[in-house]
């Protein structure tokens, strides 16, 4: 065989063993584009599958922990008129409003109940009721404070600073419960696995 076929065919077999190589990487390389491509499809079904449950837990979550309070607020006012003997008009008042308060407040906690029931994360589950036993136990606390802002005969600035302060407190402990909760909901609404 002369030289010149000897390097056609070495030049020949290069290009198809380069032809062949290129081949197989584009291949691997389009697979795993396509493989990307899908997970990327299913996270996005997963993450809007998600917002249906999650967005409205969070304002559920919210909406919960501060119509428990007034509802509780509203019932110290309600009780402090009572006893403090005001006119009857005024504490019917007052009863039509924890009425109304405590209506709000039932029925926030029957729409958290429902969306707790479509959770399937069992951490996220977790931390809500820790977040709403953190809450019952701090009821005492606030009621406490709503009572001594009925004792209007002996009420001052600084007992007033100091009510506001002691119900901060309690909110301040509860809201610290919740806020694992949003930081949760945000990472699976940023794909990430149940657990």
């Amino acid at each position: 065989m002369s030289d010149i076929v000897q390097g056609a065919l070495i030049g020949i077999s290069g290009a198809i063993v380069g032809a062949v190589i290129t081949g197989i990487i584009a291949y691997i390389n389009t697979k795993s584009q396509l493989n990307l491509r899908i997970y990327e499809l299913r996270t996005d079904r997963l993450i809007e599958a998600r917002e249906r449950v999650l967005v409205p837990l969070r304002e559920v979550m919210a909406q919960y922990l501060e119509l428990a309070n007034n509802a509780l607020i509203m019932m110290e006012r309600m009780e402090g008129t009572y006893e403090r003997g005001e006119d009857p008009k005024y504490i019917r008042e007052e009863i039509k409003h924890w009425e109304e308060a405590s209506d709000r407040s039932s029925e926030a906690s029957a729409k958290l109940e429902i969306i707790k029931s479509q959770l399937s994360d069992a951490r996220l589950y977790q931390m809500i009721e820790e977040v709403k036993n953190t809450e019952e136990q701090e009821r005492p606390n606030i009621i406490k404070a709503a009572m001594r802002a009925q004792d209007t005969k002996n009420m001052s600035l600084e007992i007033m600073n100091e009510i506001n302060k002691d119900i901060a407190e309690a909110r301040k402990r509860i809201f610290a419960k919740s806020f694992p909760v949003n930081k949760r909901i945000e990472e699976l609404l940023s794909g990430e696995p149940s657990s």
